[in-house]
């Protein structure tokens, strides 16, 4: 009696004529039996909850590291565009300051980029912003993720990009209102001196390659230090010259040195000479307008190794540096 209280029999039915088989089984190894497979259940359920749960934390990543590439790219296309504006900017100052010079105004120091050096990224920043960029970008990403992550260094090169694109956005705006102002008073200026800006030299006389800057140089005639007085432009023979701005012939001759050339007074203490020609074509007491040919190139006199033009600029009876004068 004792026996059949603590087992359970299981008959199995072979057929009308077999004998059933009889399987007893003790109810202490049925209820352990339900116990482990419960817990089997609930351990496999478990499993695949959390495999669900990384994958879906693996899509979650796999999206953020798209929208990362994309930013960075879009990120890198901004820097780009910044370093063409910085490179405008500068163009700008410098017109400026050569307009500012052939106004008689006193030139604005240059204030150049952040970092001094023009066109290049990256160096016009503290090194720690930098730092604390990349690392305030890589706790985001944990905190999203839910993920410790070490930091990779393209997640640094976006914090420097970053970095990099506000401080010359900055520099920028800074700039931009500087220039700003020096455009109005150029403005003003330039409308009072309408004339002198029509007699100023502005333009190359001749297009050509410089051959010999203004300044000190050593000498192809006496292999000696000298001073270069003026610009030399590389030329073909009859390459047509062209006055860079308004005024009058005053010498329209031949010189043992400087071969056939041409003297123009601009008026406001302002001369230009264009020496070595082949063939001048004005005359003594002419009136020139900017761009009026006056001769052509050639390789006249005793001081000239082949063809070019000697471009001049005198003010005040004192040579110059022509590339002042050249705005185009």
């Amino acid at each position: 009696m004792k026996e059949s209280e603590d087992t359970l029999t299981v008959i199995v039915f072979r057929g009308a004529r077999a004998n059933p088989w009889r399987l007893k089984i003790r109810k202490v190894f049925v209820k352990h039996g339900l116990i482990w497979g419960l817990a089997l259940l609930l351990i496999q359920g478990g499993i695949v909850t959390h495999y669900v749960y990384q994958w879906s934390q693996l899509s979650e990543l796999e999206e953020i590291k798209k929208e990362l590439h994309s930013s960075r790219t879009k990120t890198g296309t901004f820097s780009t565009e910044v370093d063409g504006m910085k490179k405008r900017m500068l163009a700008l100052e410098n017109l400026n300051r050569k307009l500012q010079t052939m106004f008689g105004l006193e030139p604005d120091d240059i204030q150049g980029l952040p970092s001094g050096v023009p066109g290049q990224g990256g160096e016009e920043f503290p090194y720690e912003s930098a730092e604390a960029e990349a690392n305030m970008l890589a706790t985001g990403l944990a905190q999203k993720t839910g993920l410790n992550q070490v930091v990779s260094p393209g997640h640094i090169t976006m914090g420097r990009k970053i970095s990099e694109i506000k401080t010359g956005l900055d520099w920028l705006s800074q700039q931009s209102k500087v220039e700003s102002k020096i455009l109005d008073e150029l403005s003003a200026v330039a409308e009072k001196k309408a004339v002198q800006w029509a007699s100023t030299p502005s333009i190359w006389p001749v297009k050509g390659s410089i051959t010999s800057r203004f300044g000190p140089r050593v000498s192809p005639f006496t292999g000696k230090k000298a001073l270069h007085a003026g610009l030399d432009i590389g030329a073909r023979r009859g390459t047509e010259i062209r006055s860079p701005g308004s005024g009058k012939i005053v010498v329209a001759a031949y010189d043992g040195r400087m071969g056939k050339f041409i003297r123009i007074d601009h008026g406001y203490d302002i001369e230009t000479t264009y020496g070595h020609l082949s063939k001048i074509l004005v005359k003594y007491g002419d009136r020139v307008h900017r761009g009026d040919l006056i001769g052509l190139v050639g390789s006249t006199g005793k001081f000239s190794t082949g063809p070019h033009l000697h471009y001049q600029v005198a003010v005040n009876d004192k040579v110059v540096d022509p590339i002042h004068y050249i705005l185009d």
